[in-house]
C-alpha cells in the first residue's frame, strides 16, 4: 500500500484543486511517462556498472536520468504545457543521442519508433496536423541516424561479447515503452471519458431541473401578475383621473407590469425550447425569404439591404427554430445602427465536413470585446431602452436553438464598424433520429 501511495504521489506532482479534468490527465500522463523512463534508464545505469563500461558512458546515462526529472519539476512549477514539450524534446534528444553513441548494431535507432506515438497522447487536444508534424520528427531522426551511422563510427564501440545483451535490452525497452503508452492511453482515457460521461449526465439532469423550475416559476408568476394588473385597472377607474401626478405613477406601474409580463412570457418560451427530434430537410434560402417577408415593414422603414446567395443549402433541423435564429440576427443588424446609416446585412455560409457554418454580417454599431461573450446570456442588455428597444432575450434564444442543433454561436465585431455573427448546425442530425421527416419546405 505504501508503494502505491508513493507512485500516486509521484504521478500527481503539480496537481491541485481547481484544475480541470483535461489538465489533470495531462499532468498524470507526463509524470507517469517521466518516471517510467527514469526507471528504465536507471536499470540501464545499473547494467552499465555491472558490465564495467567506461566512466564516460556511465556519466552519459546518469545525465539522462537527471534530464528526465525536468518534466515533473515543470509540473511542480505549474508549467504544464512546457512540461509536456520538455518530455517530448527530452525523449527525442535522448533517443537520438543513444543511437549516435551506441550505433546501429545495438538496434538503438529503433527506440525512435516509440517516439512516434507520444505527440498523439500528450497533445491529443491539438489539431491532427500539429501532432503529425511533431511525430514526423521521429521518422526524420530515424532516417538521419541511418545516414549518420553509415558514414560515421559510433561514439562508443560495444564489445562483441555483450552486443546481443544490449540488443535484447533495447528491444525489451521498445516493447515496454509501447505497452506503457497503450496502457496509459487506454486506462487514463477510459477514466477521463467515464468522468466526462458522469459530468455530462449530471449537467443534463441539472438542465432538466432548471428548465422545469423556469417553467413552473414563469407559469405560476403569471397569475399574480394578472391579479396585480386587474387591481391596477380597478384602482385607476376609481381614482381622480385629473391628478397628473397620480396618472404618472399609474403609467410607471403599468409599464413595469408590462415589462415583467414580457420577461415571464420570454422565460416560459425559453424553458419550452427543446429538441423534439422532429427534424426536417429544408432550404435556408426559403427560410430567409420568409424572414424578409415577415420583416418587410421594418426593412422598408430602415431602407435596408439584405444580401444572400441563391444557392444556400438544404439542411436538416427544426425549420421554425432556425428561422428564429436568422430573424433575431437580422433584426439586431437592423436595430443596432448609427443614425442616418443605411443597414446592409450580408448572409453567407460555408460547408465543413461536420457542420454548416452560417454568417450574418452587418454594418452596425459593433460590440466591444468585453461584451462579446455576455450578450448570449438571457436578459442581458448593453444599451438603455431610450437608445435601443429590446428585452435582451433574442441572442439567448439563438444560442439555445443552435445548441439544440449541436452547433455553436459566436460573434466577431469591431466597435463602431459592424459585427459578424457565426453559428453552426451539425450535418448528421438525421442519422441519430429515426423519425426524421424528408419533407422539403419550399
Amino acid at each position: 500500500m505504501t508503494i502505491k501511495r508513493i507512485i500516486f504521489r509521484l504521478q500527481g506532482i503539480g496537481m491541485h484543486e481547481g484544475l480541470d479534468v483535461d489538465t489533470v490527465k495531462k499532468i498524470f500522463l507526463t509524470n507517469s511517462f517521466s518516471f517510467t523512463s527514469i526507471s528504465v534508464t536507471f536499470i540501464m545505469l545499473l547494467y552499465a556498472y555491472y558490465l564495467e563500461l567506461s566512466n564516460l558512458m556511465i556519466a552519459f546515462i546518469g545525465g539522462i536520468v537527471l534530464l528526465l526529472f525536468s518534466p515533473p519539476l515543470l509540473n511542480y512549477l505549474q508549467k504544464f504545457t512546457l512540461a509536456r514539450i520538455a518530455y517530448l524534446f527530452n525523449s527525442f534528444l535522448i533517443l537520438m543521442t543513444i543511437g549516435i553513441v551506441s550505433g546501429t548494431e545495438s538496434h538503438a535507432q529503433f527506440l525512435l519508433l516509440t517516439y512516434l506515438g507520444l505527440p498523439f497522447i500528450l497533445f491529443d487536444e491539438e489539431p491532427a496536423d500539429v501532432k503529425v508534424v511533431l511525430s514526423s520528427f521521429g521518422i526524420i531522426g530515424f532516417i538521419y541516424l541511418q545516414w549518420h551511422l553509415n558514414n560515421y563510427d559510433p561514439v562508443f564501440k560495444i564489445p562483441d561479447e555483450i552486443i546481443c545483451d544490449i540488443r535484447l535490452i533495447n528491444e525489451l525497452t521498445i516493447f515496454g515503452i509501447v505497452l506503457s503508452l497503450f496502457y496509459f492511453f487506454t486506462s487514463i482515457n477510459n477514466k477521463y471519458l467515464d468522468k466526462l460521461k458522469k459530468n455530462k449526465n449530471e449537467i443534463e439532469d441539472k438542465n432538466k431541473e432548471l428548465e422545469h423550475f423556469a417553467y413552473i416559476c414563469s407559469h405560476d408568476l403569471s397569475e399574480p401578475l394578472r391579479t396585480i394588473d386587474g387591481f391596477i385597472r380597478i384602482i385607476k377607474e376609481e381614482s381622480d383621473l385629473t391628478n397628473k401626478k397620480l396618472n404618472t405613477y399609474f403609467s410607471y406601474v403599468e409599464a413595469a407590469n408590462q415589462r415583467m409580463n414580457i420577461m415571464i412570457i420570454s422565460l416560459l418560451e425559453f424553458a419550452k425550447l427543446k429538441n423534439k427530434n422532429e427534424f426536417h430537410i429544408f432550404n435556408v434560402y426559403n427560410i430567409i425569404g420568409e424572414v424578409k417577408i415577415d420583416l418587410y415593414q421594418l426593412i422598408s422603414e430602415k431602407n435596408a439591404i439584405i444580401e444572400f446567395s441563391n444557392n444556400l443549402p438544404n439542411i436538416i433541423g427544426l425549420p421554425t427554430q432556425v428561422k428564429q435564429v436568422f430573424q433575431n440576427l437580422i433584426i439586431n443588424g437592423l436595430k443596432y445602427q448609427s443614425p442616418f446609416t443605411q443597414p446592409i446585412i450580408k448572409i453567407s455560409y460555408k460547408s465543413t465536413p461536420e457542420y454548416w457554418e452560417f454568417c450574418v454580417a452587418d454594418n452596425g454599431i459593433g460590440i466591444k470585446v468585453r461584451d462579446q461573450k455576455k450578450i448570449f446570456q438571457i436578459f442581458t442588455r448593453l444599451h438603455l431602452k431610450s437608445d435601443f428597444q429590446g428585452d435582451g432575450i433574442g441572442l439567448a434564444f439563438c444560442k439555445k436553438i443552435v445548441e439544440i442543433h449541436q452547433g455553436k454561436i459566436w460573434v466577431e465585431s469591431i466597435y463602431q464598424q459592424g459585427s459578424k455573427f457565426y453559428f453552426t448546425i451539425k450535418k448528421d442530425l438525421a442519422l441519430k433520429d429515426n423519425h426524421v421527416s424528408a419533407e422539403v419546405f419550399i
